[in-house]
């Protein structure tokens, strides 16, 4: 089975590596697709394969610095077109990084797992009927508590 784990972002590199390996060991044919992670080494790939297709400029000339902002979102545009030309049996992805930007482009053609973090992140938890929307085009949606399956559950 071809699994694409995708954390556009490098939010959790530790997580992503450990999910990516475990599943590798399973017998899947992983792919992690990624950004550079900002704050240090990302584990080394192992039974896995890791590309950081996300952010490769903005990723490394800006570092904290707001100019890459909009470098970032044209970035994500171009990543998520090249998500619609993977071969892939399953894709899980670990984040949005940009759920409003997500919200008019992300489509797979594959079946498709979302892993709930953070169900309603701080800074979009607000945008109800956005989640909602982003929430739906997934097969799946993982949380990782049962006071995350009632949050879902609520929501619709």
């Amino acid at each position: 089975m071809r699994v694409v784990l995708l954390d556009p972002a490098a939010f959790t590199p530790q997580y992503d590596h450990e999910l990516a390996a475990a599943l590798s060991s399973a017998g899947a044919d992983v792919r992690l697709l990624t950004s550079r992670f900002r704050f240090g080494e990302a584990p080394e790939p192992a039974g896995y394969r890791r590309q950081e297709l996300f952010y490769p400029v903005s990723s490394r000339l800006f570092r904290r610095s707001r100019a890459r902002l909009p470098v970032k979102a044209l970035e994500h545009l171009l990543g998520v077109a090249r998500l619609r030309r993977l071969d892939a049996d399953v894709i899980h992805v670990q984040w949005l990084a940009a759920p409003e930007i997500d919200d008019r482009l992300l489509r797979f053609r594959a079946p498709s797992v979302f892993t709930a973090h953070d169900l309603l992140p701080r800074r979009t938890a607000a945008m109800r009927e956005l989640w909602l929307r982003l929430l739906s085009r997934f097969d799946r949606v993982v949380v990782h508590s049962e006071r995350g399956r009632k949050t879902l559950t609520e929501l619709g």
